[in-house]
């Protein structure tokens, strides 16, 4: 038995949570909630404290050159069906990348140096913004796992339009949505129990979570065909990937 699409978007959620609890109460930033760094930045720099305005930057770089590698590994090719391949490879690049950030977890220790936490930051930020451009990649009406504030104003607005005859499936919409919007929230509350505790376990959810959906694609999607791609079309990786994100 294999989980859907749904479920693997909520283990995602999950994950995201957690490294947002982890990111926030260890480093001093958020990985996923670029909103909230892009505040910390403007607080920072207004106090004109340097350690946190690198600290804010960083993080909002690192999410950001994260969701162009992202981009570019779902965009190189078309994929067809729920979840295409090219989310999967996505998704593996970005356990590579949790696999590497738990390594330097258990490595700096407890109270990390200052280049150690920066390593930590661009590692996280990194990953987060890859499966922040995968899941944007699978076209999910609304559902992001990293972007909560999105998540949150579409289910709003979903619960709003119950009031009024409308599209089919809605009930289904919002059902997805508010399981990733308490998913989210419920593994950013293990993560800050974790992370409270000092327990070395919280380092690894993110990267056990990402490993099963990864291993979970490919069992269940792992031979879906690919959409071919038309001929005589030179353009670059980048444009096929505007193409899916951001036709």
């Amino acid at each position: 038995m294999t989980l859907g699409r749904d479920g693997m978007l909520l283990v995602l959620a999950w994950a995201a949570g957690i490294m947002d609890a982890v990111a926030y109460l260890g480093l001093g930033v958020f990985t996923t909630m670029m909103t909230g760094n892009t505040a910390l930045l403007a607080f920072a720099m207004a106090r004109g404290e340097l350690v946190p305005t690198v600290r804010a930057g960083l993080a909002l770089a690192a999410f950001s050159a994260g969701a162009a590698v992202g981009a570019l590994i779902a965009g190189r090719r078309r994929s067809s069906g729920e979840w295409p391949s090219v989310v999967t490879e996505a998704l593996a690049c970005e356990g590579i990348l949790l696999g590497v950030l738990t390594i330097v977890w258990h490595v700096a220790g407890p109270a990390p140096a200052t280049g150690a936490t920066g390593l930590l930051i661009l590692g996280s930020g990194l990953a987060m913004g890859v499966q922040a451009a995968a899941v944007r990649y699978l076209g999910v009406p609304g559902v992001s796992t990293t972007y909560i504030t999105s998540t949150l104003t579409n289910l709003s607005a979903e619960l709003v339009g119950w009031t009024r005859p409308g599209k089919r499936g809605r009930a289904q919409r919002v059902r997805l949505l508010a399981a990733v919007f308490i998913t989210y929230g419920l593994g950013a509350l293990v993560g800050g129990v974790l992370q409270s505790r000092a327990s070395t376990l919280v380092i690894w959810l993110p990267l056990i979570s990402v490993v099963v959906v990864v291993v979970n694609a490919l069992l269940r999607y792992g031979h879906e065909p690919l959409e071919p791609e038309p001929r005589g079309d030179g353009r670059s990786p980048w444009a096929a990937a505007s193409r899916r994100l951001w036709p």
